[in-house]
């Protein structure tokens, strides 16, 4: 949600009722010891929003370089907590996080990383008993319709109150009680990181500064990974140092702007910041190419960068930046294959607070971060049963083992993705097991026709005809509005989100196994998976689309982009568990054929030598459906440009064309058309004016069908 201003004045007599001379005081000289031992708090104003506001203002009222995210006095510059990768690479020593306008997991472990030594972390929330209830604006994120997060009782956050009553370093503010008392630093040591004459504070760090210069002599990529305030980005400043006085041509990029200051502010020489698409497209020359941030930029980026430049990537690991877990499930493999020789250097010691400081261990354990599987028992027979949300919430050792091995089946997994699975009201967890240990998970989210959503009549063919996007419902309106399928939204849906196997226990048909169970319950009266399909949608490489294939599961969309991360395009399959899923189910493949032999000259040979499709039958009417609702509403080029290829093959004689329409119709019926270049060459505005111009002349079509 947007950061909104805080409407009502803030008077000082409010303020000075609570925060007395005496207690700023204390205040000050406690955050003067904070700084002393390095450490950084975690300090709750809980209560009505006004209240934790005005507190959270007089409390950082003197401090000029304060961050708000969230709702903020109307004097105040707050960001939008959506917006929190702004401040990636910065630091302050008092961050406020408005709660009241939504506990953004992902938003709370980046910006817990800004707060450098000696600073607080303000957390404002509703009364602690009373917050699992309130209506956080996160939770639209998690259902299908807004009115759904009204009626959830928040297990995320009663597991986050309960973690939080736990730890002995947070200090709690809850109105009407009296200010806390603040408690000395847990560490007595002077905390000074005075660095040596290499500018590094610890031996790690100059280990990994000598490790880059001799990765720059030997023009070798090499990666640098860490958790933050670390020293990542410093380093990286203090090696453009070295590597310009000695003559390097060096490069700077990252997601933004806003993410290098600490490299420049740690670099003697001007570091111009390019933009990592600008680079890739640029005829710029560079020995070294600093990459900063690096998770939060896409994958197929970074590889662009890779083969073009010899880089030094810099990222965090834990799944908070833009692409998760990319970075390190699915880059580092690449980048490694292609360059054996990458260096990898990481760092552990605390470089920016104590390596006594309370505040991380506690985002960590708030957010889950360090979640690990167990290592499996060595023998056992394996049994699979449902996992109930009351089960996940009472047993935290469990929940620990669910999220590793969940962290481990894909690349995008978050902090938002414990939320997910907590507090969505339509999600199912399966769970296998040897002996007592979890060895495999399956994650499976209900969608199109259901108890707390049906997609009607009339919003169905909204969505087919490109007029509505409802949240959620991935399946039903992807196969309906991409993939063409006009019934796809009159069926009820149980998509795959995950299914993992622990390492451990791969290549045993475990995974096999779990599907199978999935299978047999779907089949079962009165189990969570009552419906009329088993779908999943994920990357189409090789090995999945034949281990999905092998268990019965049919290929009916294929994407036309490739993912950032992953580099493949999506591919959903369907298992269809009633008779009438069973019946159109052979109609939906034969039209999937059809529609891919139109594109087979731009899908790569591996994947389509992979896709089981039966034989192609063309549907006539149905592809005169297609084209009319593309050019009277909104259906999509790349969905639908096979069946107005199709379409306009067999009714040339129906609306005569001009030499110059009939060369346009063509290039934008092309397999590999471009509309914006198509655009330009027949004087268009662009991308958009080109679509209009296709549908007025589709719309030609039917209205000489009409006059006829």
């Amino acid at each position: 949600m947007p950061a909104r201003s805080f409407p009502k004045p803030l008077y000082h007599s409010q303020v000075d009722a609570y925060l007395t001379p005496e207690l700023r005081q204390q205040w000050h000289k406690w955050r003067q010891h904070l700084c002393l031992s390095g450490e950084r708090r975690l300090f709750i104003l809980s209560g009505e929003q006004h209240w934790a506001i005005s507190q959270a203002h007089a409390l950082s009222a003197s401090i000029t370089e304060s961050l708000w995210l969230g709702t903020a006095p109307t004097n105040i510059n707050a960001l939008a907590i959506s917006k929190f990768k702004m401040v990636l690479g910065q630091e302050y020593p008092v961050l406020i996080f408005n709660a009241f306008s939504g506990l953004h997991p992902d938003a709370l472990g980046a910006v817990a990383g800004t707060i450098s030594a000696g600073g607080i972390l303000i957390l404002l929330c509703p009364p602690l008993a009373s917050w699992p209830e309130y209506q956080d604006p996160d939770l639209v994120r998690y259902v299908a319709q807004a009115e759904q997060a009204q009626t959830i009782k928040s297990s995320f956050l009663t597991r986050f109150i309960r973690l939080l009553a736990q730890d002995r370093h947070r200090l709690l503010w809850a109105q009407g009680q009296p200010f806390p008392h603040l408690a000395s630093p847990s560490s007595t040591l002077l905390w000074q990181p005075y660095p040596d004459r290499s500018s590094c504070l610890n031996n790690e760090q100059r280990d990994s500064l000598a490790g880059l210069l001799i990765a720059a002599r030997q023009r070798s990529p090499l990666i640098l990974t860490a958790d933050r305030g670390r020293g990542k980005s410093t380093l990286l400043g203090l090696a453009a140092t070295r590597l310009i006085k000695r003559g390097y041509r060096v490069l700077l990029t990252a997601p933004s702007p806003n993410a290098i200051c600490q490299v420049q502010a740690h670099c003697s020489f001007p570091l111009t910041f390019y933009a990592p698409d600008t680079l890739v497209e640029s005829s710029l020359a560079a020995d070294i190419l600093l990459v900063d941030e690096a998770a939060a930029i896409p994958v197929s980026l970074l590889l662009k960068l890779a083969a073009k430049y010899c880089c030094f990537f810099s990222s965090t690991l834990h799944g908070y930046e833009g692409t998760g877990l990319g970075f390190q499930l699915k880059f580092l493999p690449q980048l490694l294959a292609l360059f054996p020789n990458t260096h990898h250097y990481q760092l552990h010691i605390p470089a920016r607070w104590s390596s006594h400081d309370p505040l991380e261990p506690l985002v960590f354990k708030l957010l889950a971060l360090n979640a690990r599987a167990l290592p499996p028992p060595a023998a056992g027979t394996p049994y699979i049963r449902w996992l109930t949300n009351a089960e996940l919430l009472d047993d935290e050792p469990l929940l620990q083992q669910v999220f590793g091995l969940l962290t481990l089946a894909h690349y995008q997994t978050r902090p938002s993705d414990l939320r997910h699975l907590l507090d969505a009201p339509e999600l199912s967890l399966a769970a296998m097991f040897c002996q007592q240990t979890l060895i495999g998970v399956a994650l499976l989210n209900t969608e199109g026709q259901s108890q707390a959503f049906a997609l009607d009549p009339r919003l169905s063919q909204e969505i087919w005809r490109g007029q509505r996007r409802p949240r959620g419902h991935l399946l039903p309106q992807s196969l309906a509005f991409h993939g063409g399928f006009q019934h796809a939204c009159y069926f009820r849906y149980h998509r795959i989100m995950r299914i993992v196997v622990h390492p451990h226990c791969q290549q045993q048909g475990l995974g096999s196994q779990l599907l199978h169970w999935l299978q047999q319950q779907a089949n079962t009266p009165n189990t969570p998976l009552s419906g009329d399909f088993l779908g999943a949608s994920f990357g189409a490489s090789p090995e999945l689309l034949t281990f999905w294939q092998k268990n019965y599961f049919r290929p009916l969309r294929l994407g036309h982009t490739q993912d950032n991360v992953s580099g493949l395009p999506a591919v959903m399959m369907l298992w269809p568990v009633t008779e009438a899923a069973i019946d159109i189910l052979a109609d939906w493949q034969a039209q999937f054929s059809n529609d891919l032999a139109h594109y087979l000259p731009t899908i790569e040979r591996l994947i389509y030598r992979h896709l089981q499709v039966v034989a192609p039958r063309v549907n006539a009417e149905l592809d005169r459906q297609r084209a009319y609702d593309f050019a009277f509403y909104h259906r999509d080029l790349m969905a639908d440009q096979g069946a107005l290829a199709r379409f306009t093959a067999h009714h040339k004689s129906v609306s005569p064309l001009s030499i110059s329409q009939q060369q346009f119709l063509a290039e934008m019926l092309r397999p590999s058309a471009q509309p914006s270049k198509i655009a330009k060459n027949h004087r268009l505005d662009g991308y958009k004016s080109a679509i209009a111009q296709l549908r007025k002349l589709m719309q030609g079509f039917f209205n000489a069908t009409c006059k006829r």
